[in-house]
């Protein structure tokens, strides 16, 4: 097939992808600037930051797809048929609920993912070389600083698009399986990159982990977040570039993004030392705080803002919310089954939603959904108010999408015991999770239990702890789960062929990113 090559520059051009903005929080035109002034300046500068992360808020990235939409119908937090529906507004619920990737309806999300994922990692890439290169009066603090945030977000996506379209890393061969784009300018065939460019699964995942440590390597001496408790707060602070530190790639992101990384391809003692570098920071003194569990009602912080180690501001999300959730028919509304989440995802609790002691809990309501396109009742489901809801205490809550939080640095950790023998010290940690929840005594776990009881019940708190975030699904791939609840009730599903479920086909059509 014909091959093109395309330049980073272009893009800039034609998409004037980075539309963000001098205090980063608001869009104004005079970041619209053209590719040769966007690095002559400081100002310039932070608003091409700032173009980087407000296209993270796409729609097909965290925005949406990779956050609060197609990977939790994956997850089966929603419901779905479990039966075939020729209805057109419910069929792509069923398909994906039943992982049909190549159907005429699930086919170009897969695609849009993998095309604005690739064009944002060149947009990441010429920021680098522009910064590199860049004459600007400006500080080597305020560069290193923005250059380890680029290289940051480079191994972040990188390494979702590894968890999406790349192998079950256990069943990793020396086939070569995705690119790894390090680059300003590719040469595009059918599926994006030349064969040369592709990398297999553990070459990527050395790449992914190069960036991670060069990320670093760069933050570590200079980030305000490991100097300045102020630096996270839930007042928007606007006027200072290097504030509100867990809505940016910090060197704490960076070091959670790591543990997430080595704990997928199975170097747990990495992943649980990297993961305890935050987890270090926690407490009433230091930056991350634990969610007082009487207070999230009161708040309506249903994000646990001060656990947030890293999110994005998504000035979309009111909007995106209310299409999401807030509809009055299934097929176009997000909700999940109330016996998916009574008995399977809160399972042993209590017998109604609302006496459940755990502060998680809390964050569900009963939906608006009053009808269903398959004939069968639809009373009884709910919806998340984690991104519904507009917090007046505490207005930085608002529009902010959650990536990474401090619990999965301690799931990590715990995980890493229990593969290690040491089963008293991951019930430790799991029950110290519970404790911060609001959970009593009669609801830890006791020393009885097996190895395969604990990881169900870690399983159980991912569904728990990362609604919205994308992560449940990606938990089931690392373990090659054969069972995942239902979605449209009580019980699980078979997984009978883990590589048609966990690995998605790379788009075959032509890529023009």
């Amino acid at each position: 097939m014909k091959t093109k090559k395309v330049h980073i520059a272009l893009f800039f051009l034609i998409t004037v992808a980075f539309t963000a903005c001098n205090d980063w929080l608001d869009i104004s035109p005079k970041d619209k600037v053209l590719e040769k002034d966007q690095y002559a300046s400081e100002d310039n500068i932070n608003s091409a930051t700032n173009g980087l992360y407000r296209q993270l808020t796409s729609e097909n990235l965290y925005g949406g797809q990779l956050t609060q939409t197609t990977l939790e119908l994956m997850a089966h937090y929603y419901t779905y048929s479990p039966n075939s529906t020729s209805d057109p507004s419910f069929i792509i619920f069923h398909e994906l609920g039943h992982y049909n990737y190549t159907s005429e309806n699930t086919r170009p999300k897969f695609t849009d993912i993998w095309k604005e994922a690739y064009q944002t990692i060149l947009y990441i890439n010429s920021f680098i070389k522009g910064v590199k290169e860049s004459t600007a009066v400006m500080s080597q603090v305020h560069k290193d600083i923005l250059l380890g945030e680029a290289y940051g977000m480079r191994a972040y996506i990188h390494f979702d698009l590894f968890r999406i379209y790349g192998p079950i890393y256990r069943d990793r061969t020396n086939e070569k399986v995705l690119p790894y784009n390090e680059k300003t300018e590719i040469v595009l065939n059918h599926t994006g990159y030349e064969e040369a460019e592709y990398s297999t699964a553990e070459d990527y995942m050395k790449l992914v982990l190069e960036d991670i440590a060069t990320a670093e390597a760069l933050l570590k001496d200079n980030d305000p977040i490991a100097s300045d408790l102020n630096s996270i707060t839930d007042v928007l602070s606007g006027n200072d570039f290097y504030r509100n530190r867990n809505r940016r790639m910090n060197y704490y992101a960076v070091k959670a993004l790591e543990a997430r990384a080595q704990q997928y391809i199975g170097e747990e003692t990495k992943a649980a030392e990297a993961a305890k570098v935050v987890t270090d920071q926690m407490g009433s003194d230091k930056i991350f705080k634990w969610t007082n569990a009487t207070n999230v009602n009161s708040d309506y912080d249903y994000i646990f803002f001060n656990e947030v180690i890293f999110g994005i501001n998504n000035l979309d999300m009111s909007s995106r919310a209310k299409k999401y959730y807030l509809g009055s028919n299934m097929a176009s509304s997000y909700v999940i089954d109330y016996n998916n989440l009574l008995k399977n995802i809160f399972k042993d609790y209590d017998t109604s939603l609302g006496s459940i002691l755990d502060s998680r809990a809390r964050q569900w309501s009963a939906s608006n959904v009053k009808s269903s396109p398959l004939g069968y009742s639809a009373e009884g489901t709910y919806i998340s108010n984690k991104y519904t809801t507009i917090s007046a205490k505490k207005p930085a809550i608002t529009d902010l999408q959650v990536l990474m939080r401090v619990s999965e640095m301690y799931y990590i950790q715990a995980e890493a015991a229990l593969k290690a023998g040491d089963k008293p010290g991951a019930i430790a940690i799991l029950d110290m999770i519970l404790e911060s929840r609001g959970l009593t005594l009669q609801y830890y776990l006791t020393d009885d239990k097996t190895d395969t009881e604990i990881l169900s019940h870690i399983e159980r708190e991912y569904y728990r702890e990362f609604f919205g975030e994308g992560q449940v699904f990606f938990f089931h791939k690392r373990h090659k789960s054969t069972k995942i609840f239902n979605g449209y009730g009580e019980g699980t599903t078979d997984i009978t062929n883990p590589a048609a479920t966990y690995v998605i086909p790379i788009p075959d059509e032509e890529k023009n990113i």
